[in-house]
């Protein structure tokens, strides 16, 4: 078989071996999920303007009508 148990291998570093690769393993998705964030927040589109109504306050909510 391809695969063996860890334990055969390493013997008792078995469970070093295994703690370090999941160590690895978080860094690793930390790492890319900054990364594509990154990228996402270069790539999306711009931020909208402020949604201030005619009297140059924002206002609390924005109009939900097909009439402006």
């Amino acid at each position: 078989m391809i695969f063996n148990n860890l334990a055969e291998n390493f013997g008792v570093l078995a469970d070093t071996v295994e703690v370090v690769i999941a160590v690895i393993m978080i860094i690793a998705g930390i790492l890319l999920t900054y990364f594509v964030q990154k990228w996402a927040d270069r790539a999306g589109e711009p931020p909208p303007a402020d949604n201030q109504g005619l009297s140059g306050a924002a206002q609390q909510y924005e109009p939900n009508s097909l009439r402006g």
